[in-house]
């Protein structure tokens, strides 16, 4: 019997030997998952509604529908989708300026499926970027994407696009860095430069949402891809995002103030900081900053990227008075400045200057009495004999329409428009001729002296 005992416990021991011992769980919380969590929120879909001109018939299309109706057309809606990265609790929006640009309404879906009303605050299409604010309700904020770095890209590092390809919501794919510095050039001699390379996935919806690292960080906005190849996609980098927003929201121009410092971004091994980069003699900012000075607060909120630096300060009017803090040398100091009214350029002188032209703004009524084939723009009413524009073969009654990359309605937005014009630079303008429309290149005046004009007389 005892013997018998100890042949029954032999065999359990040898059973529970052979039991396959539980594994510690492996967790499915990858850090590509990890990623998509922290960035989701701040990653919004953008559908754009734009007004087109379709012609009856075969008529074919018209390089300016949206500025100038024929009779000969009808206007159709036309919706494009796209993505975008949200930078400030506002509701300040980056994306690139093609899913935007001329949109007559934009709407915003939230990952929630919350929807916005939205308005284009700028767009620059040398670099394909574009600002757009969210109509937020009063003390309602955003969750947004801090922006990461593009300086220390490797090839060959994981990288993450999320975004809406086709209109599948909060779409990830994964992929890796297949080359940086990438230039793409495009008809109408449009060139992107300094691109970033990625086989990640990328598809028309995608255009404006952010390429994350491994670690969730915004490295750069998804923009284009190669139609006639697989997963050739690229990217314009965080460092041209951060540049480009000083540009896309100068408060200064915007909003008719002067304030006087140049403030940059950069990165320390402490995180990334703001600085004066200049200070301009004579304004409110000189006597009050230093170049060299570090912003750490603007009026109490904190500072660190210029996202937080911009988008307050696009709420600043003539008049107001900034508390600033900041970090000179080793010690620390608070300072004020009170921002001065900037004039609004005269668009009528600066075109007379420019390009020795003078203006008057279309109106329907105008337009019926002079039997113009528009009802906007600026009707050309002088032109200086010997002139940029009479060497071009300006003629009395051509509208003007377009300046460079911008179209022109009235004075105010041609003075906005010419203010960044130099004597002697190259610009393109938009000509209506009768019932012809065309571009053409003008080299502005060197001088700024007038000679004798012929016209005035409209």
């Amino acid at each position: 019997m005892r013997k018998y005992g100890w042949v029954i416990a032999a065999a359990w021991m040898a059973t529970l030997a052979a039991a396959p011992v539980a594994a510690e769980p492996v967790s499915r919380v990858t850090p590509v998952v990890l990623a998509y969590r922290a960035a989701r929120p701040a990653v919004v879909n953008i559908s754009a509604e734009k007004l087109v001109q379709a012609r009856w018939g075969l008529f074919g299309g018209d390089p300016f529908e949206d500025i100038f109706p024929s009779p000969f057309t009808r206007r159709v809606p036309v919706k494009s989708l796209g993505s975008g990265v949200v930078i400030h609790r506002d509701g300040y929006i980056v994306t690139n300026a093609h899913v935007v640009r001329h949109a007559e309404k934009i709407s915003v879906t939230m990952p929630d499926q919350t929807k916005y009303a939205a308005k284009v605050i700028s767009t620059e299409v040398q670099h394909d970027l574009a600002v757009v604010q969210v109509l937020l309700p009063a003390g309602k904020k955003l969750p947004f994407l801090s922006l990461g770095r593009s300086d220390d890209l490797m090839v060959g590092e994981t990288v993450i696009a999320i975004g809406n390809p086709l209109g599948y919501a909060n779409t990830l794919t994964t992929g890796v860095i297949s080359a940086v510095d990438r230039t793409l050039r495009f008809r109408g001699d449009v060139e992107y430069s300094g691109l970033i390379q990625t086989d990640a996935p990328i598809n028309p919806g995608n255009s404006g949402g952010p390429l994350l690292n491994i670690r969730g960080e915004l490295i750069g906005v998804n923009t284009a891809i190669r139609a006639d190849a697989q997963n050739i996609g690229f990217a314009i980098p965080v460092a041209a995002v951060v540049e480009g927003l000083t540009k896309l929201l100068d408060f200064e121009q915007m909003n008719r103030v002067v304030f006087g410092a140049e403030v940059r971004q950069r990165h320390t091994p402490t995180g990334d900081e703001l600085y004066v980069a200049a200070v301009r003699p004579g304004t409110p900012a000189a006597g009050r900053l230093q170049k060299g000075d570090v912003l750490l607060a603007l009026n109490g909120e904190a500072l660190g990227q210029i996202p937080a630096y911009v988008c307050a300060m696009l709420t600043a009017r003539p008049g107001t008075k900034l508390r600033l803090k900041a970090r000179r040398a080793a010690r620390e100091l608070e300072t004020h400045v009170t921002l001065l009214a900037k004039p609004r350029p005269n668009g009528k002188i600066l075109a007379q200057r420019l390009f020795g032209v003078t203006l008057r703004e279309v109106t329907p009524k105008l337009a019926r009495e002079l039997r113009l084939s528009v009802d906007q723009g600026l009707l050309v009413v002088g032109v200086d004999e010997g002139g940029p524009a009479d060497r071009l073969g300006v003629q009395l009654k051509d509208v003007l329409f377009q300046v460079g990359r911008h179209f022109v309605r009235d004075l105010d937005d041609l003075g906005l428009i010419l203010e960044k014009v130099e004597p002697g630079q190259t610009v393109k303008i938009g000509i209506v001729r009768r019932n012809v429309r065309a571009l053409a290149t003008l080299r502005t005046r060197r001088s700024a002296s007038r000679r004798p004009d012929r016209g005035d007389a409209i």
